[in-house]
């Protein structure tokens, strides 16, 4: 089997190491995780699997650099993760279980959150042009996309309070951050990009350092949760082209990956 997956990984460019689960790495292994990391020859897949769970790809697309890999474990039949190349590296990212995808497309439209899907079905768009990171949309509109975010245009914003060169996260291992960016609302969390990278409440921090001595010592970030936020201007991150906006304000949405109960395997974040 392993041989296969090798194979199957080969053809779109990418290299993938399969062993059983690290008791080092966590103190009760979880069923599979998956990894981007990087050794003298480059950046290559890390899939710690447990024998009992059947590993399967549904499809490969060569030419476009990814694939989508079935995980048939018995207690989440339908974990689905999509693996590939993005612009500089190698990532993966898990499907929510409640899309029924088979296929490479099928999996990264069910990545777009609904509002997303909606909107381009309404506006129309170019099926060849679903995918890109830059897309145009009949009405004239353009949505853009760097790494989990997307970004739709909302022109007949006004907002009071803008922030400058601020940070975004999506629970990933390091920041985009938006020339301008404003919010509203969402809930006040710490975050650390090792301890807490979704963030914690006021509430959990305090029993979090108080139970972690070596919290306390390192960086936490006071955000904002599911905020409401637009941005303009340069939006930069060190693993994307910085895309730029412009003096129009866009709506920021996440992929869904948040929804995937499968997201807890995937090591790996953007």
């Amino acid at each position: 089997m392993n041989a296969v997956l090798e194979k199957q990984f080969n053809a779109i460019g990418a290299r993938v190491k399969i062993s059983q689960p690290n008791s080092s790495r966590f103190r009760v292994p979880p069923p599979i995780t998956i990894d981007v990391r990087r050794d003298e020859e480059g950046e290559f897949f890390d899939i710690q699997v447990k024998k009992e769970i059947d590993l399967l790809t549904l499809d490969v697309q060569k030419k476009d650099r990814h694939l989508l890999l079935l995980a048939r474990d018995p207690n989440n039949p339908k974990a689905k993760f999509l693996c590939g190349h993005d612009e500089r590296h190698w990532f993966t990212c898990a499907i929510p279980e409640k899309e029924s995808v088979s296929t490479v497309i099928q999996a990264k439209q069910a990545l777009k959150p609904v509002e997303l899907r909606e909107l381009e079905a309404r506006e129309g768009l170019k099926t060849k042009d679903a995918h890109k990171r830059h897309r145009k949309l009949a009405s004239g509109r353009k949505i853009h996309r760097q790494g989990e975010f997307m970004f739709i245009p909302d022109p007949d914003y006004k907002s009071s309070i803008i922030l400058k060169n601020e940070p975004m996260t999506g629970g990933g291992r390091n920041m985009h951050y938006a020339q301008f960016l404003s919010r509203f609302g969402g809930q006040s969390v710490y975050v650390n990009s090792t301890y807490a990278p979704n963030g914690l409440v006021e509430s959990e921090y305090k029993q979090f350092i108080k139970d972690n001595s070596h919290a306390k010592k390192v960086l936490w970030r006071r955000m904002q949760r599911d905020p409401a936020v637009r941005v303009k201007g340069k939006i930069t991150h060190i693993e994307h082209s910085t895309v730029d906006l412009g003096n129009v304000w866009h709506k920021v949405v996440l992929n869904t990956e948040a929804q995937a109960k499968a997201r807890k395997s995937v090591a790996f974040l953007d």
